[in-house]
């Protein structure tokens, strides 16, 4: 189905200096531009307390897109663009600020057709959260209006439940979208397609024949100068809650009736609700030797920039099966992969004979890098005698379809301005995600060091014995 462009609307961007909005919020408005998938009546409002006239809110744009697009910014293109950008400085808490922002959006449409569409993103810290949302009510400038909410979506359930509070004291639920860009990710919503537009797999996803589930995050970088930030945050905040608990309910959920975006996020629901308690004994958190040095971390941290665990989700499709998650900084090189491991054959006809299978079959799909889906099996290796070996069937997107995968927050930006919430979590799905962590983050078993370069400390080895972490090696190490 092709997309259209959405209605006219004013897009507010708060926090329009901030490292999200250059790294990725303005190249993704670009991009849709040049692709045609933003309406004719389109304007970019920045908001911020750093001071800019509009014309240096322009060049700021066309700087940071130069550096962080796709496709640099042509001067008649950018042109065309630019004359839809515009500026507002202000405290986010002053009525003067918000008054101002008032009479901008009203220029907008006057003299841009935004046509009263109204579009705030939120690109902020979240305690700039409660001020924007309170703004807004008190000048009635959220009236049929979106705002879209970044993460963290609170530090635990009761800060959760609070923004959640503030948020439908002036917005409905329905106006609310709760963004988390691994959701946006092509291979993530392939995932959808993967399981309920193939019947082969249907059969075969639950518990009699998946042996156990592993979902992997891992990043070659470190905290990148966020010192202040992990130290109240940490891994399992800023990445379990969030990105893996996503995934994982995509994986796990029951066929929704139909792809309405609340029938989708309530079996999404279902999962988080029918998730056990993470207990402290069935996680393990590391930091990376070399944090404690980093700029404004504590000396005797116990921050984590690696968290490893084991949930269980109980429902008659999964009882039992363990689900293993990892995330971390400093690891080996970066990587994001789901992997289903089968159990192995009830009987083996190879007893007593030297061909013994190397391995469990696996069902691998690869987010990002090399994105695509892998199948591991089980083969006879070519040759005289009978010696089984490992093969890998495999699709990767580049080789099938030779074109750049569009950026996830391109597709969330555009699917939020259309009022599409499928690819947004929901206030419920929120807060008991943060329930089921809260007995770790009440009470966090110490930390584990581990050498920047490894994947992580020995004892997250130890936490799915016997089994085994599963990582994809990249193509070039596959074709040697």
């Amino acid at each position: 189905m092709a997309l259209k462009p959405a209605e006219p609307q004013a897009v507010v961007i708060f926090g329009a200096s901030g490292d999200l909005t250059r790294r990725k919020l303005l190249p993704a408005f670009w991009h849709l531009f040049l692709e045609g998938l933003l309406p004719e009546g389109i304007a970019v409002v920045g908001a911020a307390r750093t001071e800019m006239s509009d014309d240096q809110w322009r060049d700021y744009a066309r700087d940071q897109v130069k550096r962080f697009a796709r496709e640099e910014p042509s001067d008649e293109r950018w042109d065309e663009f630019a004359k839809r950008l515009s500026y507002v400085a202000g405290e986010f808490a002053s009525e003067q600020c918000m008054e101002h922002l008032r009479e901008r959006l009203e220029w907008c449409d006057r003299t841009q057709g935004t046509n009263g569409g109204r579009f705030y993103y939120c690109a902020t810290p979240p305690a700039a959260y409660p001020a924007i949302v309170e703004g807004l009510g008190k000048t009635q400038l959220h009236r049929e209006a979106k705002i879209v909410i970044e993460k963290p979506f609170g530090s635990d359930l009761e800060t959760a439940t609070i923004l959640n509070r503030i948020l439908h004291s002036v917005f409905d639920e329905s106006q609310i979208f709760r963004i988390d860009h691994y959701l946006g990710k092509e291979t993530v919503q392939n995932l959808l397609a993967l399981r309920f537009a193939n019947g082969m797999f249907e059969p075969i996803w639950n518990r009699r024949y998946v042996d156990n589930v592993q979902i992997t995050v891992a990043e070659e970088i470190g905290i990148e100068g966020r010192g202040a930030f992990f130290e109240q945050t940490g891994t399992i905040r800023d990445m379990v809650v969030t990105h893996l608990f996503q995934v994982l309910t995509v994986l796990a959920m029951e066929p929704p009736v139909s792809f309405e975006p609340d029938r989708l996020r309530d079996e999404k629901v279902r999962v988080l609700r029918a998730m056990q308690s993470v207990e402290p004994g069935k996680i393990v958190r590391g930091q990376f030797i070399g944090y404690r040095q980093e700029p404004d971390v504590d000396p005797h941290s116990q921050a984590e920039t690696f968290a490893a665990m084991r949930v269980y989700v109980d429902n008659w499709r999964w009882a039992g099966v363990p689900f293993n998650l990892r995330t971390g900084k400093k690891l080996t090189r970066k990587v994001t992969e789901l992997s289903l491991s089968f159990r192995q054959v009830p009987y083996s006809v190879f007893k007593g004979t030297e061909a013994v299978p190397p391995g469990r079959d696996a069902l691998v799909i690869r987010v990002q890098p090399y994105e695509g889906i892998s199948l591991h099996l089980n083969i006879k290796k070519p040759g005289i005698g009978f010696e089984l070996d490992r093969a890998i069937l495999d699709f990767d997107y580049d080789s099938a379809y030779h074109t750049p995968l569009i950026e996830a927050y391109e597709t969330l930006i555009l699917e939020a301005m259309a009022r599409d919430h499928t690819l947004f979590t929901r206030a419920d799905e929120v807060e008991r995600a943060w329930e089921v962590v809260s007995r770790v983050l009440e009470d966090p078993p110490a930390v584990h060091f581990y050498e920047p370069g490894s994947w992580g400390p020995v004892e997250a080895d130890e936490l799915i014995l016997p089994r085994h972490w599963h990582v994809m090696l990249p193509p070039e190490a596959r074709e040697r």
